[in-house]
């Protein structure tokens, strides 16, 4: 008889792991590198996204932003192979790189396409600017944003009945943590967001 221990369980075979605590992928504009905690995976991704929802309010260093939560699965093709694979994964997008995600959806359903029928490929795009330092002297920086683009799925990636079979598990498509100081603004009205917004925003002096 052959003695196993079972403490944390694995993966089925053929499936989609949605864990308990699902993996933040942190996009980090800064460096240009896809991010979970400090360890850096690289900088190439293609998924596919099985849930959008938009947030008002703050992460990280970051406040008072419109943001894109994705929950999403990688595809082997185009992905840097140390980030996570056939595991559900939650990563935020804010500013240019979440207009960037609205514009092709937009585009996307103009043509009568499903988005998430097939693939995202997330790049990073390098731009510069400047910024004052600590002593409020003005400074040349780079930084980088998410391009956004879409493909075709193909038969090497992660199957529609796959995916489907995920999103049996939704109730679990928290991220309590990367949340705590947001509001999803899914399913309100533009009263109610621009509610939200407005109390969150300075009140600024009159432009006479």
């Amino acid at each position: 008889m052959t003695t196993t221990l079972n403490v944390f369980g694995t993966k089925p075979e053929n499936a989609i792991l949605v864990a308990d605590n699902i993996p933040n992928l942190r996009c980090n504009c800064q460096e240009g590198q896809w991010k979970i905690g400090d360890e850096a995976l690289g900088n190439k991704l293609e998924c596919s996204i099985l849930k959008f929802s938009k947030y008002y309010g703050g992460l990280g260093q970051t406040k008072d932003t419109l943001w894109g939560q994705l929950f999403f699965v990688t595809e082997n093709s185009g992905t840097s192979p140390d980030i996570y694979r056939e595991c559900l994964i939650v990563t935020y997008q804010k500013t240019r790189s979440l207009s960037s995600f609205l514009n092709l959806i937009t585009k996307l359903q103009c043509q009568g396409v499903e988005a998430a029928e097939g693939v995202f490929i997330a790049s990073f795009v390098k731009h510069s600017g400047q910024k004052p330092d600590e002593n409020g002297v003005v400074k040349p920086i780079n930084y980088y944003s998410i391009n956004w683009q879409w493909r075709e799925r193909t038969e090497s990636d992660n199957s529609i009945d796959q995916l489907v079979a995920a999103l049996e598990y939704s109730e679990k498509f928290i991220d309590l943590e990367g949340t705590a100081k947001m509001k999803c603004l899914d399913g309100l009205s533009i009263p109610e967001v621009q509610q939200i917004i407005s109390k969150n925003q300075p009140l600024l002096e009159p432009n006479f």
